[in-house]
């Protein structure tokens, strides 16, 4: 074989991205079944990860076949069977109390990383765009023993706090903002994406200079493999990036029939930012930096991100397999309503 073949043999089989060496990569899910751990588990598999789900519910059992199941209830204790065990991946979908995070990192202190998957509602409110460096919300004071709205910041604070206290620097946390994509129970993502592809006129909040950002939980997964393999410490917001409202909707398509509301008659109407119009924070309250939140460490560092129509194609194919109502967004009705009510004005 001549050189110049050996050469471009070689670097032909270097291009291939499932060529690997050694053994495959054990990585454990901390919550492995719902939303965004069963879009991580799909995308271990595929990348021939060997699997164990850590979760609570038997009846999932069998959504991800391939993985070793472990059935668990944080709130009471993980199994000893977890003692001792060298994982080369942890990741955390599921930590919701700082003794949740306590118990995790003692039990697996002999991983080789572990990933928390936090969130952006760590920081204070602020109209500027939030980066990692930006205030926590108070701790102090608060009680995160239980699970509630009020207490949800401090208790991922705190967990942040434990994990990186018990792991130094094997420890990688992620912010995330809203997350979408198949899976997802929450709608406030896909409420966008019905409302769409339903004729009439859209109630587009405030105007189009309104901001708005998600992430597809498949590039926050691919995303997570990549930094763990790589070895990546540390905090970052792992978010799409921050997108205008008309934008937003000319990205599903373009000249959609929208009707710009302003925000002051949303408000006297009760049409409430973030219940009633999921994924809109108004550009004037004291909570726009979240949806105006920095990326640009993760994009840094690898993150991709895929265009919102797709992620709206593919949850709406899984969506209309769940056949359940809608769970976030205002009813038809609701949204003629106060269409009708603002254009008597």
């Amino acid at each position: 074989m001549k050189r110049r073949e050996f050469l471009a043999g070689a670097a032909a089989l270097a291009a291939l991205p499932n060529v690997k060496a050694g053994p495959a990569p054990r990585l454990l899910i901390l919550g492995g079944t719902g939303f965004l751990g069963r879009n991580l588990a799909e995308e271990a598999l595929r990348r021939g990860y060997k699997l164990t789900l850590l979760h609570l519910h038997p009846d999932t059992s069998g959504l991800v076949p391939g993985a070793t199941q472990v059935l668990a209830d944080r709130d009471k204790s993980l199994p000893e069977s977890l003692n001792g065990k060298d994982y080369d991946y942890v990741v955390d979908t599921s930590g919701q109390k700082p003794a949740w995070l306590e118990e995790s990192t003692s039990k697996l202190k002999d991983c080789g990383r572990y990933l928390f998957i936090s969130t952006i509602s760590v920081y204070e409110h602020s109209r500027g765009p939030l980066t990692e460096d930006s205030p926590l919300a108070p701790t102090e004071g608060v009680k995160v023993d239980s699970l509630e709205p009020g207490n949800y910041a401090a208790r991922k604070i705190l967990c942040e706090r434990a994990l990186l206290k018990n792991l130094g620097s094997r420890a990688l946390i992620f912010r995330p903002c809203v997350i979408a994509g198949p899976y997802d129970k929450t709608d406030r993502f896909t409420y966008w994406a019905d409302r769409v592809r339903r004729p009439g006129p859209i109630l587009g909040p405030g105007s189009p200079d309104e901001t708005v950002q998600w992430i597809d939980a498949r590039d926050l997964c691919n995303f997570a493999l990549d930094a763990l393999a790589a070895g990546r410490e540390g905090i970052m917001n792992v978010a799409g990036n921050s997108t205008r409202f008309g934008a937003f909707f000319d990205l599903f398509q373009k000249d959609l029939p929208v009707s710009w509301v302003p925000g002051e008659f949303l408000e006297k109407a009760q049409v409430r930012p973030w219940q009633d119009l999921p994924l809109w924070v108004p550009g004037d309250s004291d909570n726009a930096g979240f949806s105006r939140v920095d990326n640009s460490r993760a994009r840094a560092a690898g993150l991709r991100l895929r265009l919102a129509a797709q992620t709206a194609t593919d949850t709406l194919v899984w969506r209309d397999q769940d056949k359940t109502p809608l769970r976030a967004g205002l009813t038809p009705l609701r949204e003629a309503e106060v269409l009708k009510a603002f254009q008597g004005t």
